[in-house]
């Protein structure tokens, strides 16, 4: 949808051709009804109110706020009661016919603001209301109930505004949840959401997504999978759950090739980008030689609590198992390799695999006292588990470059280039090396940045070329488009 500015600058110069002769008035008048330029002034006035009522309703809110604080000991239970659900269904009853109104200008936008105004004052009544009747607890809890009063909210109007709120709401209240888990010994039913919260972060939040078609929230439904998948692994770090680290890239990637409805937004993109992401941080944080040392918890008490979490990590590999064993069509199968990207179903699968199979095998129990000469190659002066990871990791960053090249995307250059510099340039500073030496690698990393965006912009034009000078002839089967 093309901007205001955009339709007023484009009115102005029709407006200078048509008098100049550059165009005829007919011309003009399929520009003004593509373009809907008499709707501009309106649209404009409909900006202002809305900008009045909001200042006016901030104020009158502000007003409220203070009056309720003056009188707020005063009241009795019951009148508090009222005055918080009074106000509360006022709110969202005209917010939901605002928001529903045939006027998709300002007074659509308001409903939509006086939507999300009654998600965040669901939190402060159910604070209130929690105070007043003298229960306390953790603020994780509060922050929970919230979360999943906004997504009912969310769910049930389909606003990207609301399903933004939960996710952001059940993230806050994941943090402070997860350092409390492990120094507990029985469990109530938040810190079981806690524990639980990846799977819960599938079944909720990702259709929530898809039904709101909200892009930003798929992307923090994929990071609060990956922060929660990873904070679990670090409430009961054993060698069996260092593996499930590869879970959220599986997941995500996996997720592309699910079939989903014409009607609903796949979000592969954003799947594919954040995979990347995640691949390339886990990589370049096991490349470093300094995790020989780290064991993880082979200790076998606790498993009061602590067998859910192992329980809800099968629970995701089983459900990765099916997404990538599921293609779009039968066909699909068998053509892991057969795809233009370097970066394909084919090469992640085995990034995954190799990952995988290392963390297993490093951290499995008592197999160095069993071999130890392979113990002493994997954590000798050359690790080779420290190479395998800068090959993963330089890898990852060249199929990157690779696939910028064939798909032209900047973004994604420039990308594989940052990961590239950060590779040599962590390995240098890692290992002790020479002064003289630093500033060669360092001068040649700047040295081959400029060079390769240059040649880079210059493939571009190259290949931009022939596109721009070649002659739009009409299709035969373009009128069916």
């Amino acid at each position: 949808m093309t901007s205001d500015k955009f339709r007023r600058q484009l009115r102005q110069e029709a407006e200078q051709w048509w008098h100049s002769g550059l165009i005829d008035a007919a011309l003009y008048d399929q520009l003004a009804q593509r373009y809907r330029f008499d709707r501009l002034e309106n649209e404009a006035r409909n900006r202002f109110t809305t900008i009045l009522i909001s200042l006016g309703g901030i104020l009158l809110g502000l007003g409220a706020i203070t009056f309720v604080a003056a009188n707020w000991s005063v009241w009795s239970r019951t009148e508090k009661l009222a005055l918080l659900l009074s106000v509360f269904l006022s709110v969202n009853i005209i917010g939901f016919w605002l928001w529903r109104s045939r006027d998709r200008g300002g007074g659509h936008k308001l409903g939509a603001a006086l939507l999300l105004l009654g998600g965040l004052m669901l939190g402060a009544n159910v604070g209130l209301v929690s105070q007043m009747f003298h229960q306390s607890g953790p603020l994780y809890e509060l922050l929970y109930v919230w979360s999943g009063g906004v997504w009912v909210m969310a769910i049930a109007l389909r606003m990207p505004a609301l399903s933004i709120l939960s996710v952001l709401l059940a993230g806050c209240a994941y943090f402070p949840a997860s350092f409390d888990v492990p120094w507990t010994e029985t469990l109530d039913i938040w810190q079981r959401v806690t524990i639980h919260l990846p799977l819960l972060t599938l079944l909720l939040f990702a259709p929530l997504a898809r039904l709101s078609r909200s892009g930003v929230t798929f992307c923090l439904t994929g990071l609060l999978l990956s922060v929660s998948v990873v904070g679990n692994i670090l409430i009961w770090p054993t060698w069996a759950n260092l593996c499930a680290c590869t879970l959220p890239p599986a997941l995500l990637w996996g997720y592309s090739n699910y079939s989903s409805p014409p009607w609903l937004p796949a979000f592969s993109a954003i799947a594919h980008r954040l995979t990347l992401i995640y691949l390339a941080a886990l990589f370049y944080l096991l490349s470093f030689r300094s995790w020989g040392w780290f064991r993880p918890n082979q200790a076998e008490a606790g498993w009061d609590w602590r067998w859910q979490i192992a329980l809800g990590l099968i629970g995701l590999t089983a459900l990765a198992l099916w997404l990538w064993l599921r293609p779009r069509d039968r066909w699909q199968r068998w053509q892991f390799w057969r795809q233009p990207l370097a970066l394909n179903s084919g090469s992640i699968g085995v990034m995954l695999l190799v990952t995988a199979a290392i963390l297993s095998f490093l951290y499995a129990p008592h197999w160095s006292e069993l071999a130890p000469e392979l113990a002493e190659l994997l954590f000798g002066r050359l690790s080779l588990v420290t190479v395998a990871f800068n090959v993963l990791f330089f890898g990852l960053a060249i199929a990157t470059i690779r696939d910028s090249l064939a798909l032209g995307s900047r973004p994604a250059f420039w990308g594989g280039t940052i990961l590239l510099v950060l590779g040599i340039a962590t390995r240098m500073l890692e290992y002790n090396t020479d002064l003289l030496l630093k500033a060669f690698v360092l001068s040649a990393c700047g040295i081959g940045v400029i060079l390769g965006g240059l040649w880079f912009e210059r493939h571009i034009q190259a290949e931009n070329a022939p596109r721009q000078f070649a002659p739009l002839t009409p299709t035969p089967n373009s009128h069916e488009t």
